[in-house]
């Protein structure tokens, strides 16, 4: 259902079932107050057939939500919003199909109070779908392939990218399995190895910045190969945790492992990620914090497209019982600028 509209047909069909479901229960509701002959004649036909042509519709528009629902990359805060817009559409749906088999039942007849009261209020809850509709998308950003890059002067600041899927962050942010992530779900990397741009070589550095560095190094390959074991190993897990990147956020490490590094490796096989101008500082004996410049590269699975982004990231650590831990990261990225 996706293949040839990317990445979802459902925003195309729901249009038709909503507009259809309204005007059908305000041509209802026009027929109680309309004077027998002339208008009323001619509107209770084209009520009825605009109902069930709505009812059609409504049936596929679920469908295609059910799929967006599995497949479109999100993250927790998304997820939410997601999962009540489909809760209101389910309840929404059956009751226009239970109108229109009402209706059909009793064509003959006209429309009665109570059918033409049930149709507004279906038409109601179809507006409040609706409106959770449109805050997935126009909030949270969910099924948008591609936001434009800013352009003129005092523009300069980060606006998130393509998407498609994981992200989620696969579930919630997270990324769907198989979904490919927008490009705010990408997480920014993290070095490999350990990097001497910064004019250190191993033997200069404390025992501290080498536990840091070999972190860093570890979470950069989990985000690579989808493995969540260095995010469980080296995060620490505390109530408040909360992962930012280029607009979106995981709430806690299992939000973070479960609903975005282990989908992202369906989503982007090839992932690459690298780090440059590494600066670690240290406040005090038990907290730390390093900032780079970073770079994304890959490819979509799902659309094909050729990730080639920069941008940075902030790692904030505390040491506790003797060990270095994640407290909290922060990334962002955009298109390389040619």
């Amino acid at each position: 259902m996706g293949g040839f509209i990317e990445p979802n047909i459902h925003p195309v069909l729901v249009h038709f079932a909503y507009a259809l479901t309204v005007s059908s229960a305000l041509a209802y509701l026009a027929c109680r107050f309309l004077p027998a002959g002339g208008w009323r004649d001619s509107l209770k036909p084209a009520a009825d057939w605009m109902l069930a042509i709505a009812a059609f519709t409504i049936v596929a528009t679920v469908t295609a939500g059910f799929y967006a629902y599995y497949t479109v990359a999100h993250d927790a805060p998304s997820h939410e919003a997601m999962t009540t817009h489909r809760n209101w559409a389910v309840p929404s749906g059956l009751l226009v199909l239970a109108l229109a088999s009402w209706r059909w039942l009793s064509r003959k007849k006209a429309p009665g109070v109570l059918f033409a009261a049930t149709m507004a209020a279906a038409a109601l809850m179809l507006s409040v779908t609706a409106w959770w509709g449109g805050t997935i998308v126009y909030k949270y950003g969910l099924g948008v392939q591609s936001l434009p890059e800013s352009t003129g002067d005092g523009h300069d600041h980060d606006h998130g990218a393509a998407a498609s899927p994981p992200q989620n962050n696969g579930g919630h942010e997270h990324v769907a399995d198989n979904a490919e992530p927008d490009a705010r779900e990408i997480k920014s990397p993290v070095p490999a190895g350990h990097d001497n741009s910064d004019g250190h070589h191993d033997t200069d550095m404390s025992e501290d910045e080498q536990a840091i560095r070999q972190i860093m190094s570890d979470i950069q390959t989990g985000w690579e190969t989808g493995n969540g074991a260095p995010f469980r190993e080296h995060f620490l897990d505390w109530d408040g945790a909360r992962y930012f990147e280029s607009g979106g956020e995981n709430t806690g490490l299992d939000d973070l492992v479960l609903n975005h590094v282990e989908p992202e490796k369906d989503a982007i096989p090839d992932l690459t990620l690298g780090m440059s101008n590494l600066q670690i500082h240290f406040e005090g004996g038990d907290i730390a914090w390093a900032v780079s410049d970073t770079t994304v590269g890959g490819t979509l699975s799902r659309s094909g497209e050729t990730l080639d982004r920069t941008g940075k990231q902030t790692w904030i650590f505390r040491k506790v019982d003797g060990v270095w831990k994640v407290l909290h990261t922060h990334s962002s990225s955009r298109a390389r600028r040619r």
